[in-house]
């Protein structure tokens, strides 16, 4: 835990500074391509592959992948922390989102359509057109230094999916049985190292689906007690102004 807490930030930082450094480096088409961003995404070849609600469904499961929001998983990961506020670490965890989604996400996307490799490298996807995107702008370095990002923060999130596991079988069997889940999680992991992408992308999503019925059904039932700690949260705020 603690060395994620400062491993994490550290490669979200080294990678929006080469992500800006591309989007200034091309930073005359950045409108053009917004403006590619939104057209396309109701008239262009998102639409001709299927109806705009499976446009939207994409999205959604990509949101869920990138920031696990609504799915519940972070709630084990902040409940852990050391606070006296919880409302403080409520807002610290509606933080994730906006830079996992909005800022990095989207940093993503614009380097891959500026640069063009979306339309030069056939076959390629994922983290291979942003390898190819950011070797436009850091030809020596670049794919070195994104290596070593995904690497490192594919570390942290093996480690950090094991303990949202443990936490869960404590939770079901009792703490002094959540050890039992460690090997089965390696089963898990060499499993998944194996089969295909798709394999484990639909296994994913579907985990993630019924977790998410749950966790929402939950969240509007709490509701009223996370808006009545929060007044309270902020009315000591203001008193302290």
């Amino acid at each position: 835990g603690r060395i994620t807490v400062r491993l994490v930030p550290a490669m979200v930082l080294l990678y929006l500074y080469m992500t800006i450094t591309v989007l200034y480096t091309f930073a005359a088409d950045i409108p053009a391509t917004l403006m590619l961003i939104v057209t396309d995404a109701f008239t262009g070849e998102a639409v001709a592959g299927g109806s705009i609600g499976a446009v939207i469904l994409i999205g959604v499961r990509r949101g869920a992948f990138s920031n696990e929001a609504g799915i519940g998983t972070e709630s084990m990961a902040h409940g852990a922390a050391k606070t006296q506020e919880p409302i403080r670490e409520g807002i610290v965890a509606m933080v994730g989102p906006v830079v996992d989604t909005l800022v990095v996400c989207t940093c993503t996307a614009l380097i891959i359509l500026l640069t063009g490799v979306w339309q030069s490298a056939e076959g390629a996807e994922g983290v291979t057109l942003t390898a190819r995107a950011i070797e436009q702008v850091f030809p020596v370095t670049g794919i070195y230094l994104l290596l070593i990002m995904v690497g490192l923060l594919s570390f942290s999130t093996m480690v950090t999916m094991w303990f949202y596991g443990a936490k869960c079988t404590g939770f079901l069997l009792g703490s002094h049985r959540q050890h039992y889940y460690t090997p089965i999680y390696l089963a898990l992991l060499l499993g998944g190292a194996v089969v295909s992408m798709d394999i484990v992308n639909g296994l994913i999503l579907a985990t993630y689906a019924t977790m998410a019925i749950p966790t929402m059904i939950s969240a509007l039932y709490l509701a009223p007690k996370v808006n009545q700690a929060a007044n309270i949260y902020f009315a000591k705020l203001r008193q302290k102004d």
